[in-house]
């Protein structure tokens, strides 16, 4: 038996791990959580004995030695570790870079899922926050791609894409354009669904009442989210931060039952498999076609939620997969 354990301060973590903390025993891997003000202390003793191997979220305690666990990035890619972390080779993200294949990903699958019913008169749901202030550059970049972009979201996963668009622009410079696209093109998604489905639609975060005037305020309790994903058509446009099937929103829509309807991702069809063409969507029309379909026949709906329950009926495995290489690679 592997003794594993999370190491964090603040509790906001619980959030970004979802199920995975709850469950204690992958397989042959132990799993402990240590996080908050008061078990954060008991991770710093643990290390400090070599007891276990620690996965520590953002550093916090930063770990020096490889042998003794990983710094884990939960929020982003390899991108997003402070320049003063950046040269530990035990650094580990949760989400990849689409212009730059990475070894370093402690991969966060969902787990004990609700097998759930697609609800009688199921709601569109979208949870995020939004950010559309642009510089110059940004917005005229943006006015002259945006065409093209709209016909293919997953264009903006595409390396060549930014070499053309800014063939001067080192890997941070085109990375904060990056995030900025994705945020303005999440606007658009959203803007598009208002005007499509609006007496279906939910949109819920504080920014995006500036813009709807029905969007309901920010929301971050966790039961609270998921009731609202569970039997209904859960809306996710993927990380700002990366491209990765299953991060922390969408592991936590599958987790409570919900159908997910996601962007196209770089990982999409390893992860997906025969449910790409029913949930994935890479443009405007796409993305209708496939809300109106579940709408509109529940007998579809309910068995496309059997069909991603049973899609993740063996990440317990995969968990210790995932595990057994972040403690096994160094």
């Amino acid at each position: 038996m592997k003794l594993f354990f999370f190491a964090f301060k603040h509790r906001y973590r619980y959030k970004d791990l979802n199920n995975f903390l709850y469950t204690k025993l992958y397989g042959k891997c132990l799993v402990l959580n240590l996080g908050g003000p008061f078990k954060y202390f008991i991770a710093k003793l643990f290390l400090k004995l070599k007891v276990g191997f620690a996965i520590s979220c953002d550093a916090r305690p930063l770990i020096e030695n490889k042998k003794s666990g990983i710094n884990f990035f939960i929020r982003g890619t390899n991108l997003n570790i402070p320049s003063n972390f950046i040269n530990y080779s035990n650094n580990y993200v949760s989400i990849k870079n689409p212009f730059k294949k990475e070894k370093n990903i402690f991969q966060v699958y969902p787990v004990n899922l609700i097998n759930s019913n697609i609800s009688k008169k199921p709601k569109i749901i979208f949870i995020s926050s939004i950010n559309i202030e642009t510089t110059i550059k940004q917005k005229n970049l943006w006015n002259k791609y945006k065409n093209i972009i709209f016909k293919d979201f997953s264009i903006l996963d595409n390396k060549m894409f930014w070499v053309n668009c800014l063939p001067k622009k080192n890997e941070k410079e085109i990375y904060n354009f990056y995030r900025k696209f994705k945020l303005l093109l999440r606007f658009e998604i959203i803007k598009f669904l208002n005007e499509k489905f609006k007496e279906d639609l939910i949109i819920i975060g504080n920014d995006w009442q500036k813009y709807f005037s029905d969007a309901c305020s920010s929301n971050f309790n966790y039961k609270y989210i998921k009731k609202l994903y569970k039997g209904n058509i859960c809306i996710d446009t993927g990380s700002v931060e990366g491209s990765s099937s299953l991060y922390s929103r969408s592991n936590h829509i599958i987790e409570s039952g919900g159908l997910i309807i996601q962007s196209k991702q770089i990982d999409s069809e390893d992860i997906w498999a025969n449910l790409n063409n029913d949930i994935i969507f890479t443009n405007l029309n796409n993305l209708e076609n496939l809300i109106n379909i579940i709408l509109k026949d529940s007998y579809f709906s309910n068995k496309l939620l059997n069909r991603i329950y049973l899609n993740f009926s063996n990440t317990k495995k995969l968990t210790e997969q995932s595990l057994n290489y972040i403690s096994n690679n160094h």
